[in-house]
């Protein structure tokens, strides 16, 4: 990957939006290097004159414009909304839900950050060469303090990566599974040599996506692991002073935060933040219009419309680079070995070994993605908010995306019945399906519901908190399930975790919500992570996504567009690269 860009492209202080763009893609990160039971949206940005953690808009166009200093704008308090019910990891070493990620970027510091125009620029981090391919020296910023008042110098950087290095349960040690040494040479600087040349190393480096380089208190980690994932000493902007488990998060502005804005001033501007956990949409809402929170990263998409035309609220519709799809039950979980591999602690059902399952026919699977009308189903559940989904790659994968893919999967129920026929289900109903999903899939849930009733399927709806969701997922108790990734800007981060056979070591597969396999698939994905060059991956990507369609792997729907809401009054809140941070946000 390296030998693609000049050595000068990847040094500081800033790396271009285009290079930052490959690097992202080919380290198969943007903003959130996870998947979500239920809506994620966000925005992440930079610190002041590199772009500011700012970026405000209207209407349902995504909006990453860049925020212009506020003049020291400063005080206030806000309420946001979370559309989740439990925040289980605020350890960015472990942290892989979005929900999560947008909670520490607003605790965390890292090396390096996406700054507002999608370049990366420095964090803690002023500067940062490259003597040679695999060596990276970072020049700190000065006096900067973790939140209980120690020093963020280059030996708590170099802490921070050692720690992550000796976590084998973390699914982000890979990242820095090249780092052969970190010297801290004195208190801001800071050299990391790697064994070998690894292109989209920056990218790791991150705050929020790429997680490696977010900079943990190493000490107090390791002395009570639990505790610090619970309440963690961070460096960011704001810190984590209390919480109440299922309810709401109390953060407060760190007064020894390094970040200041374009005229010098002092971030953040404001002086707390109370976090709600509302997962049910509704809920949400009505909080919303209601004046009881100020901030929601997520509203339901027949409500924008409605909170569009009010003087009081500020809508912005962001694309992070996300995908919905229905992932039916491919194998069957008592007759595979792999499925505790991607199960972790769930206690895989033994229901399948009596009882038909009709996904693990691939005609059926055909048959369902058939029955889908994603055009209706844009404008029914997502009110516009969304675009037909016909196969795997992104609007974010721009080298892959096509609008109209061929082949790709379209509506066409004769042949959806025709395929079932052929299956041999032919009865009234044809089978009966539970669909598993969480409160903010309900509403397309009940419309491919009455979708797959045209053509003979019937479906049950699960609907369950995000909690209890994954439980429910990885028992693969359910035929179906609705599933979903957020910022995927490459193949990789779509296809590795999520469709490769699982396998016991390793991330392979790791987060397989359906038991899919297919040995060519595969080898193909094994051959796409070993290649640099764009043109050769798409080519291998474009077999690999000829098989996904041959398989139907996953029913694909959509690929959405997440109405965000403010009030009137509060400004400034990042809204690029799928995270949420108020470094810059204020209160007119």
């Amino acid at each position: 990957m390296f030998d693609e860009f000049d050595k000068s492209d990847l040094e500081g202080p800033r790396i271009d939006r285009r290079t930052a763009t490959k690097l992202l893609a080919a380290g198969g990160l943007s903003g959130l290097a996870g998947c979500s039971g239920g809506g994620d949206s966000g925005g992440d940005g930079g610190d002041g004159g590199d772009g500011g953690d700012g970026g405000d808009g209207g209407g349902t166009e995504s909006s990453s414009s860049e925020s212009t200093s506020s003049g020291g704008a400063s005080g206030g308090s806000i309420t946001a909304g979370w559309n989740i019910d439990q925040i289980e990891y605020l350890d960015p070493h472990y942290v892989d839900k979005g929900q999560e990620i947008y909670l520490q970027s607003n605790i965390y510091s890292g090396l390096v950050k996406i700054g507002s125009d999608g370049s990366i620029v420095g964090d803690l981090a002023n500067d940062w060469t490259l003597p040679d391919s695999s060596t990276y020296v970072f020049d700190l910023k000065e006096g900067a303090t973790f939140h209980n008042g120690d020093p963020l110098d280059a030996a708590a950087v170099k802490a921070s990566f050692e720690r992550l290095m000796g976590l084998d349960d973390s699914p982000h040690v890979s990242k820095v599974s090249s780092v052969e040494s970190i010297t801290a040479e004195d208190e801001t600087t800071l050299r990391i040599s790697l064994s070998e040349t690894v292109g989209p190393f920056i990218s790791f480096l991150t705050r929020g996506p790429g997680r490696a380089g977010t900079i943990v208190h190493a000490e107090e980690a390791q002395a009570n692991p639990d505790e610090y994932n619970r309440m963690p000493v961070g460096s960011g902007a704001f810190e984590l002073t209390e919480r109440e488990s299922g309810e709401y998060l109390q953060l407060e502005a760190h007064d020894g935060y390094f970040g200041t804005d374009s005229d010098g001033n002092s971030l953040p501007y404001l002086d707390s933040i109370r976090v709600n956990l509302i997962p049910e949409p509704s809920t949400m809402w009505t909080a919303m219009r209601g004046g009881e929170i100020d901030y929601s990263i997520s509203i339901p998409a027949e409500n924008a419309g409605q909170a569009e035309s009010m003087s009081n609220l500020n809508v912005v519709g962001t694309n992070p680079g996300a995908w919905f799809c229905i992932a039916p039950l491919a194998s069957n979980p008592s007759e595979v070995d792999f499925a505790q591999f991607a199960s972790g602690s769930a206690q895989i059902t033994d229901k399948w070994s009596d009882q038909d399952l009709p996904t693990t026919d691939v005609r059926v699977r055909q048959a369902i993605a058939m029955a889908i009308d994603r055009e209706a189903l844009v404008e029914r559940a997502f009110f516009g908010y969304a675009e037909p989904a016909h196969s795997l790659f992104n609007p974010a994968i721009s080298w892959l995306y096509e609008e109209e893919p061929d082949p790709g999967q379209y509506y066409d129920p004769e042949q959806a019945q025709t395929l079932l026929d052929e299956a041999g289900y032919t009865g009234d109903p044809r089978m009966t399906l539970t669909l598993l999903g969480v409160p903010g899939d309900e509403r397309r849930m009940t419309v491919v519901q009455e979708m797959l009733s045209q053509v003979g399927i019937e479906v049950e709806l699960n609907v369950q908190q995000s909690s209890a969701y994954w439980d429910n997922l990885y028992s693969y108790e359910n035929a179906l399930v609705m599933y979903d990734g957020y910022v995927d800007i490459d193949p990789w981060m779509t296809m590795w975790k999520q469709l490769k056979t699982p396998t016991e070591d390793g991330s392979s597969g790791a987060w397989q919500a359906n038991l899919y396999s297919n040995p060519d698939f595969d080898a193909l994905l094994e051959q796409d992570y070993g290649t640099s060059d764009f043109d050769e991956r798409a080519d291998i990507m474009r077999q690999a996504e000829e098989l996904f369609l041959e398989d139907a792997a996953w029913a694909m729907t959509t690929f959405p567009l997440i109405p965000k809401a403010s009030t009137s009054s509060l400004t400034g809140v990042g809204n690029q690269a799928g995270l949420s941070n108020f470094h810059m946000a204020s209160l007119e």
